[in-house]
């Protein structure tokens, strides 16, 4: 469910990602990128962000919550 600017309302119904809002780990299995092209990916300085089955996932035991990745994703799916 995308809302008018176009970006993820965190509704999880699509099945393109899976976002628990407002946790203190942050979570991430998008498949709305492009791995090759994702933005989150290429930012992320700690490589926590990674391609696990087609998807971008976040290791959140290297994430160090700068929140890099949260401003340069397209869908503000990532939460931190």
């Amino acid at each position: 469910m995308y809302n008018i600017k176009g970006s993820c309302t965190d509704c999880t119904t699509c099945g393109s990602c899976q976002q628990t809002p407002d946790v203190d780990t942050p979570i991430l299995f998008c498949m709305h990128c492009q791995p090759s092209d994702a933005p989150c990916i290429k930012v992320c300085g700690e490589n926590a962000i990674f391609v696990l089955g087609g998807a971008v996932t976040l290791d959140y035991e290297k994430c160090t919550k700068c929140r890099e990745c949260v401003e340069v994703c397209p869908i503000e799916i990532i939460k931190i």
